[in-house]
């Protein structure tokens, strides 16, 4: 006689699949969360001239959340594995995690193997590239995997959206990684010379980090099914990392916090605008509105994108703020419509992109 093997019911075993891909999720999520702002602490060390090893505070924080992102796809892959419904469309998910967990442990060793030999890095240094790059795909296997699972579990209107906060956040934030890593002229070195030439940067940010605001914006509103409050909770979190990370360091500038936050603004005017009316003239208006303001948002280091086209100055870190506004009227005269057009491309863009993570074939708006 054979002894039946107990079995557990198969909703519990999808219910908590379901649960434990979720955390991995969020842990990937969080991790990138944390690279990102040793990431931007790193940069303003490296501008302050502070005395840098591999074994620094900021390198600490990074690889502490490279560690919390490889048990988030550690999870993921188990919870992905026994899961017995929507399989494959979580799937992209994984997908996503694996090929940014692989760059970003190959960065750790990388980046070791660099600053022994070469010393200070830029940002443009191979290693560097490995690991933003990384925390790029990881962070948008994270966002798909919340949103996803708030979507199927129709917990899109309840207290849980909120994740959708965590889902976006490092996405802008290792986005905004990319594009400053291609823009900024901190990738010089005694041994090797990785600055971007200043009008493909000039460019480069002119186009992209409006397009990135707003396609932030816009796919927080929408993945969190049009909740009021959620572009003004995201981008003040968003706010709070910049100013601790790039502007509290530095003593010459850390006075401008109160200028910076004023930034808060335009996204509660388009939270509020949203609010009564979510329309696509309304939307097409926000993500004008917010594209237009990047100039201040990506306060203080973007002066150096724009110094090196139109002043050419060497700006030290005490001579950040004055340089920054004695340009601030040519910047914007240059790149407003731009900026707006790039804000407006990406809130028409969020409609389509938000279904396809959502896996939705239609939406109202």
């Amino acid at each position: 006689m054979t002894i039946p093997k107990p079995t557990l019911p198969v909703s519990f075993l999808k219910i908590n699949s379901e649960m434990v891909f979720l955390a991995g999720s969020i842990l990937s999520s969080f991790g990138i969360l944390l690279v990102t702002v040793g990431g931007s602490w790193d940069i303003t060390n490296h501008l302050l001239n502070n005395p840098e090893t591999f074994f620094s505070p900021p390198h600490a924080l990074m690889y502490f959340g490279v560690a919390i992102s490889l048990f988030g796809g550690v999870f993921s892959f188990l919870g992905w594995k026994n899961l017995l419904n929507h399989k494959n469309h979580y799937f992209v998910s994984l997908k996503f995690k694996l090929i940014g967990i692989a760059l970003l442990t190959g960065a750790g060793p990388f980046d070791f193997v660099w600053h022994s030999n070469f010393g200070l890095d830029g940002l443009l240094s191979p290693p560097h590239i490995t690991l933003i790059l990384g925390m790029f795909l990881c962070s948008i296997g994270g966002m798909i995997g919340i949103s996803r699972y708030l979507k199927f579990n129709d917990l899109r209107n309840s207290i849980p959206s909120s994740l959708t906060i965590l889902a976006i956040l490092p996405v802008w934030l290792s986005g905004s990684g990319i594009i400053s890593s291609l823009s900024l002229p901190f990738s010089n070195t005694d041994y090797f010379e990785f600055n971007p030439e200043p009008t493909f940067a000039f460019v480069l940010a002119t186009l992209a980090f409006p397009f990135l605001i707003s396609l932030s914006m816009l796919l927080v509103f929408r993945l969190s099914n049009f909740r009021f409050g959620m572009i003004t909770l995201l981008s003040a979190l968003f706010l709070l990392i910049s100013s601790f990370t790039s502007i509290v360091p530095n003593f010459a500038i850390v006075e401008s916090i109160q200028f910076y936050s004023l930034n808060l603004i335009p996204f509660l005017i388009s939270d509020v605008i949203l609010l009564f009316d979510k329309s696509k003239k309304s939307i097409i208006f926000a993500g004008g509105l917010l594209g237009s303001i990047f100039y201040i948002v990506y306060y203080p280091y973007v002066l150096y994108t724009f110094n090196d086209v139109l002043l050419g100055k060497l700006v030290s870190p005490s001579l950040i703020y004055f340089v920054y506004f004695e340009i601030i009227q040519d910047v914007l005269m240059l790149t407003f419509a731009p900026a707006v057009l790039m804000g407006i491309l990406a809130a028409l863009l969020s409609t389509n992109l938000s279904k396809k993570i959502l896996m939705n074939k239609s939406d109202s708006v």
